[in-house]
């Protein structure tokens, strides 16, 4: 089972630089510096978790508190821009979603800043890390999934909305929602989700994929 984490691990890691170069290529300029900033993040999560499993010393796993956990941030945001895309709307500004990225970000960093950690040590897996705040982390970012969830169903009532491409996202959004729930009752295949997070980016992929080469010029 270790091994399979592992698995995980690196094609998340190698699929989120594929994003990150095609996001650069093809995304809309509007967008492109969002995804790249929150891609990034999302990048720097899984290294660190795949570092957490070959690790010697304790000492420097405190200090990847706050990046550990970063999926909780970082697959609402991403949602966020792919719903401005798929929404088709010209007259809808983008720059709203960096004040709601902010916003969410500071509430994240407080629960983060107040939660305070607990190193376990696994056979299998390595160091894995603990917070005694998680049940609030795992609300945050469900409340935030819920909200993008049901307006994405609503989106697919709009005239001009990519409904494949909302469909997408409303699955991916589901997956991503179940393994938390799942997680947060207590049931775990792995120390952190990565199934729904590998299942998300797959999906982005594709999303990204779908972006015409005009984009470049909007």
């Amino acid at each position: 089972m270790n091994f399979a984490y592992y698995l995980f691990l690196l094609l998340i890691i190698f699929l989120a630089i594929s994003i990150i170069k095609k996001n650069l290529e093809v995304s809309p300029k509007k967008i492109k510096i969002y995804l790249t900033i929150v891609v990034t993040l999302f990048l720097l999560r899984h290294i660190a978790l795949f570092l957490l499993c070959i690790l010697k010393n304790s000492n420097i796993t405190y200090y990847l508190k706050s990046i550990i956990f970063l999926n909780h941030l970082t697959i609402p945001l991403i949602v966020l821009a792919i719903t401005y895309v798929y929404l088709r709307s010209e007259t809808l500004n983008f720059g709203g979603s960096y004040v709601i990225a902010a916003l969410v970000s500071v509430i994240y960093g407080v629960i983060i800043y107040i939660s305070k950690v607990t190193v376990q040590v696994s056979y299998s897996y390595g160091f894995i890390l603990e917070i005694d705040k998680s049940t609030n982390l795992f609300l945050f970012s469900l409340i935030l999934l819920g909200i993008l969830l049901i307006l994405n169903v609503i989106l697919l009532d709009r005239p001009y909305a990519n409904k494949k491409g909302i469909w997408f996202i409303i699955i991916a959004i589901s997956i991503v929602m179940i393994e938390d729930i799942i997680i947060l009752g207590g049931v775990k295949i792995f120390p952190y989700s990565v199934i729904g997070e590998m299942l998300f980016l797959m999906i982005m992929n594709f999303v990204l994929s779908s972006f015409k080469p005009t984009a470049l010029k909007k």
